[in-house]
């Protein structure tokens, strides 16, 4: 299938109808002029543009079923300016708040659209706003209709350009600025900067008028415009510069005739831009002679197999908010001019009730297998043949914790044959043990009583004895390693079958957490 392209310019409609990168019909129509005096006229133009469009079908046999429409910047309003990081959801109020103050008319006046670049290491968003007057909108949407094509977007020239410099081999990688212009058709001249394929600043201007007080010759009347062309170059860039001092543009890719390339060359040689320019033969044909109308028409109608980064979509914008108008009058409005079928209905009810009933089945038979295995259950008389769920997990973690706490008692116990086995190696000569009593206070410490006595005919003796009983207790790291306090709770001599001995009880404690 053939692609169509149609470019609106200032002064001509210029059509392409091409096979993959190959032009088969290339067709210029002058525009009818629009004084100012008539612009509420609006009808009679667009009746105009319609004729010459229709005879331009008819006479070179375009049957196209889609198109792409590229439009001039003067019936588009193009702005960037930057907003917050918000989410998604508070995106579109936030943009229509912001547009408001960089348009000169009320904001309900256009469909518009937008795109966002989001610079998450600043925290802001870059916004690509471009809108058009909704009568504007509808003159195009209306010659569709009449040629009985279905639009595939309206598209900036500027944007047409871009897509021909790729076409062409350049890359938008980085920041970079295209520039087109035609000296020698009165066609708006386009200066784009690009940042990865993304708008940052665009400007049109056009080469219209002459000066005063002298004759205008052909010669004069192009070294006018070219010295028009590097002033308005200048003031581009300017105004870039204020708007994005960060944001260097390190080349230039330029779009235009093979005669005005040597002068520019040394013109962007002094403002230190690197330049570079399109080969338009390699693209339009060694036949065709180079026209900016002609780069933009051919570069639109390769709107499908070309695309850009830019997803501006005026035309879906628009569609969009008569949606949304008409729900918000009618809530079934979106279901008008839908035909109902009978066939598709009946078809439906049969799938739901096909679904309904297979799901059914599949109810019934997992309760069945439920019940069967309910029933295989062992019979315990603690439990209820009707415990459910809830209760049979309930009484699973009373069961956890009672195994946790005697699995605990195991594992803590203390095992005191190898602390025993160190008292007799501690005793010296003259002490025994009559009794030891090993308990747990409330607060969780172990605690250990060895009651004994000593015999030695010599009381200073005896208490040293339990001294160095006490003494040799700590140096065993057996029983140290268990017991960090042992201290004499009770020392005393006592006369037991005419015989003086002391009686002692030594108390051994533990802290918390050790074993």
């Amino acid at each position: 299938m053939n692609s169509l392209g149609i470019y609106f310019g200032i002064k001509d409609i210029n059509l392409v109808e091409a096979s993959g990168n190959k032009i088969l019909n290339n067709i210029r129509l002058p525009h009818p002029k629009l004084e100012i005096s008539e612009l509420e006229e609006k009808v009679p133009t667009d009746v105009k543009i319609m004729a010459l469009l229709k005879d331009a079908f008819r006479s070179y046999r375009i049957n196209a079923d889609d198109a792409t429409f590229c439009i001039s910047g003067q019936d588009l309003v193009i702005r960037t300016f930057e907003i917050p990081l918000l989410p998604q959801s508070e995106l579109r109020g936030a943009v229509s708040f912001e547009a408001k103050k960089y348009i000169p008319f009320k904001l309900e006046d256009l469909d518009y659209d937008f795109q966002v670049l989001f610079n998450k290491k600043n925290k802001t968003s870059l916004v690509l706003f471009v809108g058009i007057k909704k009568e504007i909108l509808a003159s195009y949407v209306s010659f569709a209709k009449q040629l009985n094509l279905k639009i595939n977007a309206l598209e900036y020239s500027a944007f047409s350009v871009l897509r021909f410099l790729k076409l062409a081999g350049f890359s938008d990688a980085g920041v970079i600025a295209s520039l087109c212009f035609d000296l020698n058709n009165e066609d708006e001249a386009s200066f784009t900067v690009f940042e990865n394929g993304f708008s940052l600043f665009s400007r049109d201007f056009d080469f219209a008028g002459e000066p005063a007080g002298f004759e205008q010759t052909a010669e004069s009347d192009l070294m006018q415009k070219q010295d028009k062309l590097k002033n308005e170059i200048r003031i581009s860039f300017d105004y870039y510069k204020r708007k994005f001092p960060d944001k260097d543009v390190k080349n230039i890719f330029v779009v235009s005739d093979k005669e005005s390339q040597q002068g520019l060359k040394s013109f962007f040689a002094e403002i230190s831009i690197p330049v570079r320019f399109a080969d338009t033969q390699k693209l339009l044909g060694r036949t065709a002679g180079y026209s900016s109308i002609l780069v933009k028409s051919f570069a639109v109608a390769l709107f499908k197999s070309a695309p850009l980064k830019i997803k501006i979509n005026l035309i879906g914008s628009k569609l969009k908010a008569s949606r949304e108008a008409a729900s918000a009058g009618n809530p079934f409005a979106l279901l008008e001019g839908v035909k109902v079928d009978l066939k598709f209905i009946f078809l439906g009810v049969i799938v739901c009730l096909a679904v309904f009933g297979y799901g059914l089945i599949r109810t019934q038979t997992t309760q069945q297998e439920l019940e069967a295995i309910k029933n295989k259950r062992l019979k315990i008389s603690s439990l209820a043949n009707t415990a459910d769920f809830q209760e049979l997990s309930n009484i699973s973690s009373q069961y956890r914790k009672k195994i946790a706490s005697l699995d605990n008692l195991v594992k803590n116990q203390m095992y005191v044959t190898p602390l025993l086995n160190t008292i007799p190696a501690a005793m010296p000569k003259g002490v025994w043990l009559e009794s030891f009593n090993l308990s747990q206070t409330k607060d969780g410490r172990l605690e250990l009583a060895l009651n004994g006595g000593v015999y030695l005919e010599d009381g200073d003796q005896e208490f040293e004895s339990v001294n160095i009983f006490i003494t040799n207790l700590k140096k065993d790291p057996i029983f140290s390693g268990n017991f960090k306090e042992i201290a004499i709770s009770f020392i005393d001599r006592r006369n037991v079958q005419n015989k003086n001995i002391a009686i002692f009880k030594i108390t051994c404690k533990n802290f918390l957490g050790k074993k």
